[in-house]
């Protein structure tokens, strides 16, 4: 009996250890694809100079990326559902190292456009395996908490990434992108070392009828939605409105660098805020404390206090919105017993969509009229979505009393 006693521990140690391995690639992994994805913010204005494009142009470059996310997200979820989330993620990283390569060479905006669309193909086949991944290992009473430091690695890499743009504006993107891609490689090697979880832990069926017509799945894959809407629209103007007022690229790549690292900050305690409060409070802070800077955005008009208002529009409450609306679509999928891989797919689905939509329709937006105007009309949705949000999730939410009940329950791992 003794003996029964000591292995129990240590195969408990070893299983921990394990999933502490995984997470650690998976923010290896959405690191790496948010340093590609953020890399272009300080590239913007050196392609609009080189190319003489103009603001859609540069929005439809800027889209190209979350535009692949959605067919690569479906094909994702596809194969994660039936080969598992390791080949799924070796998929994403394997043509990502072709894309990117070949990125750092193109010479024309329309061959940028398509190698980016590749690229966003590339990330929704990442996104769809690494966070099922994590999904499926992370215990339910601190899902929040490993969500939280799984964003937190992937809002490092975007705070890379401007660095990485800004070395490849000065040194030349071929040499840059072309070290990228081996850095890609280097990572399909580490993932293949890492076995897959267990298929039990991944969920079974998929009945989309259900998932359809959950009015839960549809609140937070609209809040993921706007959340992305919001960092496309922003994404695209606000470097361009910095350069306009005379921020040198370097200046610009450095405000996005301070916004990723308040992120970086932020983002794992509104996770632990998500476990212990619950999701109304953390969607509260998230959706109106963005639509009140957003509002606020148009109203510098030089470099530096529109920089300090970007950093902490980007980098503070924004952050507040994608962990409870990942966790609402988890547990409905969850709770219909559907495979966590489409909590994924759905998750890059909605984010892809309001990345796609957010930058040429603002950028179409702003030069039809002013900069003002669609940095409003975000304002005024996000608003109207913190309303329509409180009261489904007061109507969804378990008394306080009962989730802390339920943790004190709660066997550990």
């Amino acid at each position: 009996m003794s003996a029964l006693r000591s292995r129990r521990p240590r195969y408990r140690r070893r299983a921990l250890d394990s999933e502490r391995r995984t997470v650690t690639l998976i923010r290896a992994l959405l690191g790496f694809e948010s340093v590609l994805y953020s890399v272009l913010t300080p590239i913007l204005p050196h392609y609009a100079h080189v190319f003489g494009a103009s603001k859609p142009a540069i929005g439809v470059l800027t889209a190209s990326y979350p535009a692949g996310m959605l067919p690569g997200s479906l094909l994702g979820g596809w194969i994660a559902t039936r080969t598992g989330v390791r080949r799924t993620t070796v998929i994403g990283l394997l043509l990502f190292t072709a894309s990117i390569v070949a990125f750092g060479f193109g010479s024309e905006i329309v061959v940028l456009d398509g190698l980016r669309f590749v690229q966003g193909f590339a990330c929704g086949c990442i996104w769809g395996g690494g966070l099922a991944w994590v999904i499926a290992i992370s215990p339910r009473d601190r899902r929040g908490e490993m969500l939280g430091s799984v964003f937190a690695a992937a809002i490092f890499g975007t705070l890379i990434g401007p660095v990485l743009g800004t070395i490849a504006v000065t040194t030349g993107t071929g040499f840059v992108f072309a070290c990228v891609g081996g850095v890609s490689l280097a990572l399909t090697a580490w993932t293949l070392q890492h076995p897959e979880p267990p298929r039990a832990a991944l969920g079974a069926g998929a009945p989309l009828g259900v998932l359809a017509r959950d009015g839960r799945i549809a609140l937070g894959c609209w809040v993921i939605l706007l959340e992305a809407c919001v960092i496309g629209a922003t994404g695209t103007l606000l470097p361009l409105r910095l350069s306009h007022f005379g921020a040198a690229d370097v200046a610009i790549g450095i405000t996005f660098v301070l916004a990723s690292l308040l992120a970086l900050l932020v983002n794992p305690a509104m996770g632990r805020l998500a476990d212990r409060r619950g999701i109304a409070l953390t969607l509260t802070i998230g959706l109106g404390g963005t639509a009140v800077l957003l509002a606020l955005l148009p109203l510098p008009r030089s470099p530096l206090p529109l920089a300090a208002l970007t950093v902490l529009m980007l980098g503070g409450p924004l952050t507040a919105c994608a962990l409870p609306a990942i966790s609402i679509v988890t547990d409905a999928i969850e709770r219909v017993g559907a495979a966590l891989a489409f909590g994924s797919m759905l998750f890059n689905l909605a984010w892809a969509t309001g990345e796609t939509i957010g930058a040429p329709a603002a950028t179409n937006l702003s030069q039809a009229t002013s900069d003002a105007v669609p940095l409003a009309a975000l304002a005024a949705v996000m608003l109207a979505t913190l309303a329509i949000s409180r009261r489904l999730t007061r109507r969804w939410s378990p008394p306080a009393a009962d989730r802390q009940a339920s943790r004190r329950e709660s066997p550990p791992r």
